[in-house]
């Protein structure tokens, strides 16, 4: 049944779903694999439909139409049933990754008490993990927790099925809360309608088809893992393969195996997962991976690293991957999602700026030779029926052609404000060109230009560092650093400014280094740091911290936070390998190297110390005699101090280590006793992956892939 048969009463999710479930012939289907890429379970609508609609009894027991629900999951098609019930009954579905951190947790609980949710649904595989959450907090043990497991699923007769509630277009669907990648999480409101307009536009400019096959790993509390992977292949009625976010960090070739295994015609993943296939598959890993049936591959962070592309598809050729494969996308969740598209079957657009235009927020094209080019991205041209304008985000006038300002975003897909924030509404949403009528428009908080049509994203208005009146774009930053030395990680590092004590801003950069390089010595490559940033942009560095591998402060989405990672720095709780300090531009190197320790009564510190940062207690809390479970470190914790200890060390320690020996007097008594080859043998294969948490935070995630914990 084509598309375009739908009647107008079944253009919304829920009357999709139940299309679907009373059409023999449908070829939707959700097949999710489990850690080791096989197939875990496979749900088709018939069986969506019946968990749906047991969920949604429930909520209707439970709850009043339009009250928000929590939605607090692992990755699972549970998730989805639990999502779809919230639509089917009326109620607000509001996701959210479930908590391993303290940090998490606070985040938990603030979407709990923003939204205010009476109900969460969960599944029993964190029966464990609520009554901890209940416990961290009042507003989480004010909650009512439903187990979706328990409830009938048996309601797979037509005949027996109750209806989806009435929805129209302005009926709100569900509440994402934003990544808070520079400012605390928000609640958009997204309605019925702009899901439908958002994807049926995204459907057109990617080809998506009843034919096509979605393979995704992206966490479905974020908006481009649950439209993109999820809602999308369910609104056209096409086949999913989804996996949880930490089986692709584990093993990225998972991934790719299960494109080939597929053939996966859709994707979708920020730069750094692209970044990740290439450092951590090897070329004889690569032989038997079919990627020619990839038709689009989303490439959507901000701003997208076009050296990340070019080496994934020169290094991916030889299975089939197309360099027109690559869709880079621009959107974020106040839009619905996409704004901006690359259509399928067309190449990328890379165009190069001058870069000191580009510091006077001017775009002049140049050619790729020219000095001081400086290659970016195309995001691809406004989808159809969305307005985007380029604006002064200070006199709100449209800009000049070639001038960059802030991105300004209209139409349908835009969502319906903050839940519950008025003033922030108003901010952000209706916004309005000066001299140009009541158009209204959403603004981004992002900068930009237009080229022919094409959008080349610049980067955030609240990272732009000027000093003494020059533009420099963090990014800028970034890559020039990663550029000077083949120790620094692609895509891991972080600018920012400082108001130093005589008053002016200084930048300071902090970058994370390669897995095989943490022992490096690091005076050169402060200076090839230092080289290359004055080189190319003639800025000074201010102060330089070498980090340990997924040291890197992330969203959930894995975009890099600038100003998170700006106040950790600052209170002493980024793990800092190496560090350079430079008060004055060409006062001589510093380095302030960490040290690996050998000596027990320093090895106890540096445990102690560990402990104190991942606990978020004073140092002085922490007695080497008292026991790890006294002090409050989980089993979760303890598998990390083990790895984090033995990269310390250089050798590999059991996983059991912080078990069999429960303090850190023990620990480190038994780290000088056993001989080296012994703990490796007790830790087992180099291969084998550390078991993590499939609700697990994305960022803590790929931490723990980039620091050799998977």
């Amino acid at each position: 049944m084509s598309r375009q048969a739908f009647p107008r009463s079944d253009f919304f999710l829920p009357h999709r779903l139940d299309h679907w479930a009373n059409t023999e012939s449908t070829t939707w289907s959700l097949t999710f694999l489990d850690s080791r890429g096989q197939v875990d379970e496979t749900w088709d609508a018939r069986k969506l439909r019946a968990k749906t609609c047991a969920i949604a009894a429930e909520l209707r027991r439970t709850t009043e139409p339009g009250e928000p629900v929590l939605l607090v999951f692992d990755p699972s098609p549970t998730f989805l049933a639990a999502f779809m019930a919230c639509l089917w009954s009326g109620r607000p579905a509001t996701p959210i990754n479930p908590p391993r951190r303290n940090r998490l947790v606070e985040r938990l609980q603030s979407v709990a008490a923003d939204s205010g949710a009476r109900t969460a649904l969960t599944s029993s595989a964190l029966a464990d993990a609520v009554p901890q959450w209940r416990q961290a907090s009042p507003a989480l043990a004010r909650l009512e927790w439903t187990f979706v497991e328990g409830l009938a699923d048996t309601l797979d007769d037509a005949s027996t099925v109750a209806a989806p509630a009435p929805v129209a277009a302005d009926d709100l669907a569900f509440i994402q809360y934003t990544s808070g990648s520079t400012s605390s999480p928000k609640g958009v409101r997204v309605t019925h309608g702009n899901l439908h307009y958002d994807m049926e536009q995204m459907a057109a400019a990617w080809l998506l088809a009843p034919s096509s096959t979605m393979v995704t790993w992206l966490p479905a509390f974020h908006d481009l893992g649950l439209i993109f992977g999820l809602l999308l292949p369910l609104h056209i009625g096409c086949a999913t393969v989804q996996m949880a976010p930490n089986t692709f960090l584990q093993r990225p070739r998972l991934w790719l195996e299960a494109i080939t295994r597929f053939q996966g015609t859709h994707t979708a993943a920020p730069s750094f997962a692209y970044d990740l296939c290439c450092r951590r598959i090897p070329p004889e890993q690569r032989r038997d991976l079919d990627l020619s049936s990839l038709v689009m591959a989303m490439n959507a962070a901000e701003p997208i690293n076009p050296e990340v592309m070019e080496r994934f598809s020169s290094e991916f050729a030889d299975c089939g991957f197309s360099w027109k494969a690559f869709a880079p996308a621009y959107g974020l969740a106040e839009s619905t999602l996409a704004v901006t598209a690359n259509p399928t079957g067309e190449p990328p657009v890379i165009r190069h700026f001058d870069a000191a235009d580009l510091e006077r927020h001017q775009a002049r094209c140049v050619e790729i030779s020219s000095p001081g080019a400086r290659a970016i991205v195309g995001c691809g041209r406004p989808l159809p029926g969305v307005p985007l304008v380029i604006a002064d985000p200070e006199s709100q006038k449209r800009c000049l052609p070639g001038q960059i300002g802030e991105i300004w975003v209209g139409g349908p897909t835009i969502a319906h404000g903050y839940w519950q924030r008025p003033d922030a509404t108003a901010d952000t949403f209706g916004c309005t060109l000066e001299g140009e009528g009541p158009t209204p428009y959403l603004r981004t908080g992002d900068l930009g230009v237009l080229v022919d049509g094409e959008l080349f994203v610049t980067g955030r208005i609240k990272d732009l560092i000027i000093l003494s009146g020059v533009n420099h774009y963090p990014q800028d930053i970034e890559r020039a650093a990663q550029r000077a030395h083949a120790a620094l990680r692609s895509d891991g590092g972080a600018a920012f400014a400082l108001v130093a004590d005589d008053g002016n801003e200084r930048v300071v950069l902090v970058q994370e280094l390669e897995r095989t390089r943490r022992n490096d010595e690091p005076d050169p490559i402060f200076r090839a740091i230092l080289d290359e940033v004055w080189r190319e942009l003639e800025l000074p560095l201010w102060r330089i911290a070498l980090l340990s591998p997924g040291g890197l402060l992330r969203t959930s989405s894995g975009k890099i936070q600038r100003g998170a990672n700006r106040d950790a720095w600052l209170a002493g709780r980024l793990p800092v390998i190496a560090e350079w300090s430079g008060a004055t531009p060409g006062r001589p190197l510093v380095p302030r190297a960490v040290a690996t320790s050998r000596d027990e009564t320093e090895l106890a510190e540096w445990v102690c110390c560990w402990l104190a940062r991942h606990l978020e207690v004073p140092r002085a809390r922490i007695d080497a005699r008292q026991g790890f479970a006294d002090l409050g470190l989980d089993s979760a914790g303890a598998v990390e101090l083990s790895v984090d200890l033995g990269h310390r060390l250089g050798r590999e320690l059991p996983e059991t280590l912080c078990f069999d020996h429960p303090s850190v007097s023990a620990v480190v008594a038994y780290v000088f006793r056993v001989p080296q080859h012994d703990a490796r043998s007790d830790a087992g294969s180099s291969g084998s992956a550390t078991p993590v948490a499939g609700g697990s935070d994305l960022l803590e995630l790929l931490a723990q892939v980039e620091s050799d914990k998977a």
